[in-house]
């Protein structure tokens, strides 16, 4: 029998073996539903099985790792917290439908109306007029092709879906999405809390005056990928998502009343981490300066290889 008072460790293969069976996460379930400790007999009552030595050999696979047992009875750890975290947010059991629906925002770069979607765990954004930001969406860890307009997409589980409007899905989706950016940004991953890495490509033929290079298939000639050095997440986009966490760029939003979170507008916000201008200084090593805009003001980071501020102006 596991001691309730000490955490065990589990392999992978052992920990989803342990939770392949619907009365263990029955068990988790309430748990994580009760205001506190639950004893053997409270704890059954709220089960559908009625055999109580039946329940016990599974509750007792339990304790250790993901449940505690003590004198007040058994409670959830933080990993039996985070499985019904997972189960409650929908992301392993619900395939919520939203078709793509014009919602009241609109795109930074030709101020023509967007509509979103929800897909894969994520909400897309398209321009119902210009061609976008990106031809290709990797919303799985594959990139496949976006459709015309794509504007990125935003991380949102099933529950962020749930008796929201499409408008407020796409709020909901914004500061979700931008509080993962700003882990990112800040070297953590936001899946399980590892450091990550950062590497840099540079479109060597890059051409966006029509829309989007046919090169690299993106606005931007400056491209991140951000990869966890523990686990599969895996992001990228335009350089700026290694830069939102820079002091000065939050200086510079912030003293224009934007909010970098939860923004008023999103599409303002957009429109200064979006539609910045990029500029390839040196190619061997990498130096590359964007400036972005509010109104008439500006703020010029200067950046190396490794997308590290070493010149600011404003």
């Amino acid at each position: 029998m596991a001691d309730g008072n000490r955490e065990t460790t589990l392999s992978p293969d052992d920990a989803f073996a342990l939770l392949g069976n619907e009365t263990r996460i029955g068990i988790l379930r309430a748990l994580g539903e009760a205001d506190g400790p639950l004893s053997f007999s409270a704890l059954h009552d709220r089960s559908d099985v009625r055999d109580s030595g039946q329940f016990n050999y599974h509750l007792e696979k339990l304790v250790g790792h993901f449940v505690r047992k003590d004198d007040d009875g058994y409670t959830l750890r933080r990993t039996g917290r985070r499985v019904v975290e997972a189960v409650l947010s929908g992301a392993v059991t619900e395939t919520p439908s939203l078709e793509r629906t014009p919602v009241d925002e609109h795109c930074e770069y030709c101020g023509a109306p967007i509509e979103v979607t929800w897909q894969h765990g994520s909400v897309r954004m398209y321009c119902t007029e210009c061609a976008g930001t990106y031809g290709r969406a990797y919303d799985e860890g594959r990139g496949v092709p976006a459709g015309e307009g794509y504007l990125g997409r935003l991380p949102l589980p099933p529950a962020g879906v749930r008796n929201r409007t499409p408008e407020e899905v796409l709020r909901a989706a914004w500061t979700w999405g931008n509080l993962e950016i700003f882990a990112m940004a800040s070297g953590i991953c936001p899946r399980c809390s590892a450091t990550v890495e950062t590497s840099v490509r540079v479109c060597e033929d890059h051409d966006a005056s029509d829309g989007l290079c046919e090169t690299c298939e993106s606005v931007y000639a400056v491209a991140a990928n951000v990869t966890c050095t523990n686990c599969i997440f895996v992001s990228g986009g335009g350089a700026v998502i290694a830069l939102v966490a820079n002091t000065d760029l939050l200086t510079f939003v912030t003293e224009h009343g934007l909010n970098p979170v939860a923004p008023e507008s999103i599409r303002v916000l957009n429109g200064v981490h979006g539609d910045y201008d990029e500029e390839i200084l040196q190619r061997d090593p990498l130096r590359a300066r964007f400036t972005f805009h509010v109104d008439d003001d500006s703020l010029a980071l200067t950046v190396d290889e490794n997308l590290d501020v070493v010149e600011v102006d404003r």
